[in-house]
């Protein structure tokens, strides 16, 4: 059996809509799971990856989303790609409004989608979920602070969500990308080294191992995919 075969497991990625979230689906349809794509907005037609199931679901709803995994059998493994970003702004210029947007978008998705996936998950004794940092997270030149330190706290939550689950068949880890190759992050900068940027397919490839029951050694990790950068 290869090691990143899905076949009969359900794999839930949220934040499905965007150029990583639909490398991911596409990466897990093909590798034989059923693949639930949670969006904020249902994608063009053009844009759905035909084997993959799109539900429209506020991950930021605690209600909502619990109600939702108690709907479905519980998931092999949750990948989480949602998140936002916002600016560079110094200190001086720091705007609260933007560090509790930064804080929402990327560390309370990712709490919520961990309670309840976990909750889920214990029911069985078994999965993977799998969150996205930064880089950013771990250098001071990358992003502004509010940015950063919520992809900082998404690296802690994970080692303490790893620390819980240990000894159970439930493994949490993280990718920590650079910048991707993006078409919307190379129009927003036009002038960068492109061709040094990682691309969306090798940074899912590291989700798709992090993700199958051949990582099942693998909990509390952060695997950084910094291309050439």
């Amino acid at each position: 059996m290869p090691m990143t075969d899905y076949a009969g497991r359900t794999v839930v990625v949220a934040g499905a809509g965007g150029a990583l979230g639909v490398a991911l689906a596409a990466a897990f349809a093909a590798a034989g799971a059923d693949v639930v794509g949670l969006v904020r907005n249902l994608p063009d037609p053009a844009d759905q990856i035909g084997d993959v199931d799109y539900q429209v679901l506020d991950v930021l709803d605690d209600t909502g989303l619990g109600a939702w995994f108690d709907g479905v059998p519980p998931p092999w493994a949750v990948v989480n790609v949602v998140g936002g970003f916002a600016g560079q702004s110094a200190f001086p210029s720091l705007d609260p409004a933007e560090l509790s947007t930064q804080l929402t978008l990327n560390l309370s998705s990712a709490a919520l989608l961990t309670k309840h996936a976990l909750r889920r998950m214990g029911e069985t004794g078994e999965g993977r979920l799998v969150h996205t940092a930064s880089r950013a997270a771990l250098v001071t030149n990358g992003a502004g602070f509010a940015y950063s330190i919520s992809k900082l706290g998404v690296l802690h939550l994970v080692r303490m969500a790893a620390a819980e689950t240990h000894g159970t068949g439930i493994t949490v880890n993280a990718v920590i990308p650079a910048i991707m190759d993006t078409p919307a992050n190379r129009a927003a900068m036009p002038h960068a080294p492109h061709d040094r940027w990682p691309k969306v397919e090798d940074v899912a490839a590291v989700y798709l191992f992090l993700a199958s029951p051949a990582a099942r050694l693998v909990s509390g990790a952060a695997i950084p995919v910094y291309g050439l950068v």
